[in-house]
């Protein structure tokens, strides 16, 4: 099967977990955990990655991060192999052979504004949660002493994003954030912000489409968070296909750029001709911005596919799939019924969600096929 697509998307919020091969306690040893902190650092510094916040456990670790302008391969690349090396050189008495990461991390993007300090909280409560200590407080295995001042805080953490929305006070805002994380202790494990949510839609996804495909990393938030994620990143764009027109677009349960277009004419009524003889008018605009949203959003389609389709240069597609951002909600209801109508008389399926969760947003996934 093709590995997942990953979403780069610089001054971006991620959640990355890391697993060690054959649920190994690779961080239980003497200086596991300080030698993983001194290889997290210089592979942030390294890789233009900023560090918001860590929970290493036994036998995974939590970290809270923002993506630089590099691609998060680069520091997940350089944090793991360090890692893996001192790993082996301290593995006293084991085997040193074989892998000490269980593949890549898993990579989960989230809205800053909306969920930036419940994700922080979430992963300063690990411990608790894994019952290894009764409050965050009380552990020495996340970044929650550091917030707090029990203990001095690396330069490399960066905690000022997170402590400056409790307050100027910097004693006051930790104490206010140690009471907000201390408010969910009791918090259960949470799939839209954990990342495991996909095991499902990866099931799906391989039973409908076999061997051959690639689902993105997991990205939280708001629907319009979702559209400007793949509607602002180049690479983004690349990581959810490669294969551009050439994708066995159908396989996936997305009908054709074609019968997208026409099921939009029919929603608002509008003569196909209008859009070749009145090209600039308001209506054809309209079907333009609405065919596009739908395409894109709904279906995970590439612009470039649209493009062709209805004539257009990919920056005019682009424009217009901004303005339909910006007017996401009234877009949405349109989509859904065009959806709907083309789900009746074709037999596909739209891009693939997970199950409704207590979570406010759902974690989304976006499922495109290459050659494998």
């Amino acid at each position: 099967m093709a590995r997942r697509a990953r979403l780069n998307v610089p001054g971006g919020v991620f959640h990355m977990v890391s697993r060690f091969a054959r649920d190994e306690w690779r961080l239980d040893p003497k200086g596991a955990r300080a030698a993983y902190l001194d290889d997290l650092a210089e592979a942030a510094a390294t890789g233009g990655v900023e560090v918001l916040a860590y929970c290493l456990m036994s036998n995974h670790v939590h970290l809270v991060i923002v993506q630089g302008e590099r691609p998060l391969e680069r520091f997940t690349k350089s944090l793991h192999s360090s890692f893996a090396a001192w790993s082996h050189g301290h593995a006293r008495g084991r085997k040193a052979q074989g892998p000490v990461f269980a593949d890549r991390p898993r990579t989960v993007l989230v809205a800053k504004d909306e969920h930036l300090l419940s994700l922080v909280r979430y992963v300063h409560n690990n411990p608790v949660r894994a019952g290894v200590s009764r409050f965050a407080r009380s552990s020495d295995w996340s970044s929650h002493q550091a917030y707090i001042g029990r203990v001095p805080a690396p330069a490399w953490l960066k905690t000022e994003l997170v402590l400056e929305q409790f307050g100027k006070d910097p004693r006051r805002a930790a104490q206010r954030f140690d009471a907000f994380v201390d408010e969910e202790r009791g918090e259960a494990r949470r799939p839209a912000l954990s990342g495991v949510v996909d095991v499902g839609d990866a099931a799906a996804a391989r039973r409908e489409l076999g061997n051959g495909h690639r689902m993105s990393d997991g990205i939280v938030g708001s629907d319009a968070f979702v559209a400007r994620v793949v509607n602002a990143s180049e690479r983004v764009r690349s990581a959810l296909s490669r294969r551009g027109s050439e994708r066995r677009a159908g396989a996936i349960g997305r009908p054709s750029v074609r019968h997208v277009i026409d099921a939009v004419l029919m929603h608002l009524e509008v003569d196909a001709r209008d859009l070749s003889i009145r090209p600039r008018s308001r209506k054809s605009a309209e079907v333009k911005r609405l065919a596009i949203w739908t395409w894109v959003h709904e279906y995970a389609g590439q612009q470039a596919d649209i493009a062709r389709a209805l004539n257009l240069d990919t920056s005019v597609v682009s424009r217009y799939y901004g303005q339909a951002v910006a007017k996401s909600g009234d877009f949405d209801q349109a989509a859904s019924a065009i959806a709907a109508r083309l789900k009746h008389h074709r037999n596909h399926r739209t891009k693939t969600r997970t199950p409704a969760t207590h979570d406010a947003h759902p974690v989304r996934y976006f499922v495109d096929v290459e050659e494998v």
